[in-house]
């Protein structure tokens, strides 16, 4: 009786010891995390902060911050060695300057307008409403900075969004807007094309006198576009026209296509792609033979300016594994292509011709 007594009381007395002992780590994982939860809530916090301002609609961490200035001007300029323009401009050429970052950055663009108009910049891609360049109008001599996060990764465009949109488009102010993936694309010889019009006569015409790329009749039929054999060629097309959609077409291959230039999107081979007005692609391509391969817009654009042609050639042996330093990292043609640009279109400011 006895033995039964003290192996109750023996039990009765562990047990209120567990139970003591469970308690106290109830309390201890219970202040863990009160603990934890308060050390996220400050981290959001923080995190908030840092990115005050306008930012995406889908925000993503802020990488880097990628900063420009446009300024919107008129000019004159040359559409093609006989067609002289007056243009409304951003940075004082037809396209704008191509801007270039990596998704998840923070775009940070200051917009000058020095023109006798109001004007806004318009950023296809996400971003919210207090960026959007549609009813934040900037008046003359005024300025206006957007901010945002760059988002989706692909081929997008600015433009302005003042109305008549068409006439404000077609004048000039438009330009290409390059966002990166955050994984680098494989090596490619890379190009940007922004296909536009021009009418001297009636600046709202559905029936354009003038279509081109990068500004200029004819541009790259006089001067080609280099690529070696076997070389991928990456196309950033951006139709900014306001022409019906004419198929793109390549000669002497075909082409993988990322269709509205978002590459989150399944490529597709094609041998000809349409591409609407406000609307891109992505088109990668090569060659296994030399020789002289005509781009073009299939229908009436091509007989107004829009022809080009790619010259590809063999590439010349060096130290890296006796290929060229082209096929092995990327190579970007933009700078060259917008000196070019400039250099055809001799554009002179307004100010300076009073």
């Amino acid at each position: 009786m006895d033995a039964i007594f003290l192996g109750t009381a023996f039990q009765k007395t562990k047990s209120i010891v567990l139970i003591v002992l469970l308690g106290f780590s109830l309390n201890a994982l219970i202040y863990s995390n009160v603990e934890n939860s308060d050390a996220v809530a400050t981290t959001t916090k923080k995190t908030s902060d840092q990115a005050n301002g306008p930012r995406s609609t889908n925000p993503a961490p802020i990488s880097n911050t990628k900063e420009f200035t446009l300024i919107a001007e008129e000019v004159t300029l040359d559409i093609s060695p006989s067609k002289k323009i007056k243009a409304w401009t951003y940075n004082g050429s037809i396209p704008g300057p191509t801007l270039r970052v990596t998704e998840g950055d923070k775009v940070i663009v200051h917009f000058i307008n020095k023109l006798d108009l109001p004007h806004t910049i318009h950023f296809h891609g996400g971003h919210n409403g207090t960026v959007d360049g549609v009813f934040e109008i900037v008046a003359p001599n005024k300025t206006f900075t957007y901010e945002f996060v760059a988002a989706p990764s692909g081929a997008l465009m600015y433009h302005c969004h003042v109305m008549p949109v068409v006439e404000h488009v077609r004048m000039g102010l438009y330009g290409a807007f390059i966002v990166d993936p955050k994984t680098p694309l494989p090596p490619a010889k890379e190009y940007v094309i922004v296909f536009g019009d021009y009418d001297t006569k009636d600046i709202q015409t559905s029936d354009p006198e003038s279509a081109f790329y990068n500004g200029y009749e004819n541009i790259y039929y006089d001067n080609p576009l280099p690529v070696y054999v076997n070389e991928t060629a990456r196309i950033y097309m951006i139709n900014l026209s306001q022409l019906p959609a004419y198929g793109y077409h390549v000669h002497g291959t075909l082409f993988k296509t990322w269709v509205s230039g978002i590459l989150m999107n399944e490529p597709i081979y094609t041998q000809t792609w349409a591409i609407s007005s406000g609307d891109a692609a992505i088109f990668e391509m090569k060659w296994p033979w030399e020789g002289n391969y005509v781009f073009h817009q299939h229908g009436i654009p091509e007989d107004r300016g829009a022809m080009g042609y790619f010259n590809v050639t063999s590439p010349t042996p060096n130290l890296i594994d006796g290929k060229d330093i082209a096929i092995t990292k990327p190579v970007s043609m933009i700078n060259w292509q917008e000196n070019l640009t400039r250099t055809l279109q001799n554009a002179t400011a307004k100010a300076m011709e009073n």
